[in-house]
C-alpha cells in the first residue's frame, strides 16, 4: 500500500490505523491490569480458604464459622487476614490451643 493510498483513505473518512493501534494498546493495558488484579485476588484468596478448612476441621465448625473466627481474631489483634492464614497454613500444628477472639 502506498502513502498516497493511505492519505487518501484517511482523508476520505476511513478510520486512521494509528487510532486503532492506540485503542488496541489501551485495551491491552486495561485487560493486563485486570488480569493482574484477579491474579492478586486469587493468590490471596487461596490461603484464606485453606485456613478456613483447617479451622473448620480443628474446631469441628462450619466454614462460615471458621471464617468468622479467623476474621474476629485478625480484627482483635490488628492483623491482616492473609498473613494469619499463611501462618496457619505454614505452621498448622502450633495453633492447636484455643485462641481467644
Amino acid at each position: 500500500m502506498s502513502e498516497t493510498m493511505i492519505s487518501t483513505a484517511t482523508s476520505a473518512g476511513s478510520p486512521d490505523p494509528a487510532d486503532d493501534l492506540v485503542a488496541m494498546r489501551d485495551r491491552i493495558r486495561f485487560y493486563r491490569a485486570r488480569a493482574e488484579q484477579l491474579q492478586y485476588a486469587l493468590d490471596h484468596r487461596i490461603p484464606i480458604e485453606q485456613a478456613k478448612g483447617i479451622l473448620a476441621e480443628r474446631y469441628q465448625i462450619g466454614i462460615d464459622a471458621a471464617f468468622e473466627l479467623l476474621r474476629s481474631f485478625c480484627r482483635n489483634n490488628n492483623m491482616k487476614i492473609h498473613d494469619v492464614a499463611r501462618t496457619l497454613i505454614e505452621q498448622p500444628s502450633e495453633g492447636h490451643r484455643r485462641v481467644p477472639c
